[in-house]
């Protein structure tokens, strides 16, 4: 674990506990024991529940995919927010501004754990009937190596590269 990743998930706390908030409601859903739920922490579980390994496919699918769809629609929505309504003097600063953090926040915690990520795959591929594996594998792929990237805190790197291109578009 390096310094960076607990400095990204305390600058990005926001993007942590609507991902946190996502990963709790399914596994509600799907029944799923949650061991500890604090969302920032000072280990590798930072913005992440630890639960129980989920049994179903599709509710292994739906506890990576689930905060990465939700949170990916509201970045992208505040990243944009400031050209679209065009805010302007100090409170359209502050305001724009304000969208930026929170749409880097949410855009820094999209994926979920690797110990998540592992599962999906396995459960997918053990138990998953061919229709979800040809469906899921896409979005595995895409969540597998994302939660690689978000465990060296990339994703922290990429958000503020996405953030602050929105600004030259």
């Amino acid at each position: 674990m390096t310094f960076l990743y607990i400095v990204s998930k305390y600058i990005t706390f926001p993007g942590a506990y609507v991902r946190c908030m996502w990963e709790q409601i399914i596994c509600r859903i799907t029944k799923t024991a949650v061991e500890d739920n604090r969302y920032i922490r000072d280990d590798e579980m930072s913005s992440h529940i630890d639960h129980e390994l989920v049994e179903s496919p599709s509710g292994a699918f739906a506890i990576g995919f689930v905060p990465l769809f939700f949170n990916s629609i509201g970045a992208l929505l505040l990243a944009t927010f400031p050209f679209f309504f065009k805010p302007t003097g100090t409170v359209g600063v502050i305001s724009s501004a304000l969208c930026m953090w929170f749409a880097l926040s949410l855009a820094s915690n999209l994926f979920p754990s690797v110990e998540d990520a592992l599962n999906m795959l396995e459960k997918t591929y053990k138990k998953g009937n061919i229709l979800q594996k040809i469906i899921y594998t896409p979005g595995l792929l895409i969540m597998a190596a994302g939660a690689y990237l978000e465990r060296y805190s990339i994703t922290f790197i990429l958000g503020v590269i996405f953030v602050f291109t929105q600004y030259v578009m």
